[in-house]
C-alpha cells in the first residue's frame, strides 16, 4: 500500500509552481520564468525518485512534471516561441501533455494509462481508453473555460485523479477476484 504521505508530495512541483507564480496576484513574465524553472528543478528531482521506484510512474504526475520540465528548458533556453505557445494554452498545456502520456503509456506500456502492471493488460488497456476519454474531456474543459483556475484546472485535474485511482482499484480488484477464482 502506498504511504499517505506519497500521495501528499505527488503535485508538489506543480504546486509550488503555481504557489510562486501566483504568490502576489496574477504573475508577471519574470515570475513566470522563475516559476517555471524552480517547478522544472523541482519536477526533475521528483522524476528521478519516481523513475526508481519498483511500481510503475503515475502517469498524471509524470505528465505534469514533463509539462514543467519543458517549460522550464524554454524558460532557460529563453525559447519565448514554447512559452507563448504555453501562454495561449494556459492551463489547458497541462493536459496536452496528459494527453500525450496518455497515449503512448496506453499504446506502449503494460501498466497503461493507469500504470496497474499486475493486471491483465486488455483489462488494463480498457481502462486507460477510459481515462484517454476523460483527458480529451478535461482538455476541452480546460480550453473552454481558459482563465478559470477552478474550472480549468482544479476540477479537471482532481476528477482525473479520482477518475483514475477508482479505474487502478477496479482493474485491480477484478484482478485479484479472477485469480481467487482459479
Amino acid at each position: 500500500m502506498k504511504s499517505p504521505w506519497l500521495a501528499l508530495v505527488q503535485f508538489f512541483p506543480l504546486s509550488i509552481f503555481a504557489l510562486y507564480a501566483f504568490w502576489h496576484g496574477a504573475p508577471s513574465d519574470e515570475r513566470w520564468l522563475a516559476a517555471f524553472q524552480i517547478g522544472a528543478l523541482l519536477a526533475l528531482i521528483q522524476l528521478i525518485w519516481v523513475l526508481r521506484q519498483a511500481q510503475p510512474a503515475n502517469r498524471l504526475i509524470l505528465a505534469a512534471n514533463l509539462y514543467l520540465i519543458a517549460g522550464g528548458m524554454a524558460a532557460f533556453f529563453q525559447q519565448w516561441w514554447f512559452l507563448k505557445l504555453y501562454g495561449s494554452l494556459r492551463v489547458a498545456a497541462i493536459f496536452v501533455f496528459i494527453l500525450a502520456v496518455g497515449i503512448v503509456t496506453t499504446l506502449c506500456s503494460p501498466a497503461g494509462f493507469i500504470a496497474q502492471a499486475a493486471a491483465p493488460t486488455q483489462q488494463v488497456r480498457t481502462a486507460s481508453y477510459y481515462l484517454l476519454a476523460a483527458t480529451l474531456i478535461a482538455l476541452t474543459v480546460s480550453l473552454y473555460y481558459r482563465g478559470n483556475q477552478t474550472w480549468a484546472a482544479v476540477v479537471p485535474i482532481v476528477s482525473l485523479v479520482i477518475l483514475q485511482r477508482i479505474l487502478a482499484r477496479r482493474v485491480i480488484h477484478a484482478h485479484n477476484n479472477e485469480s481467487e477464482g482459479d
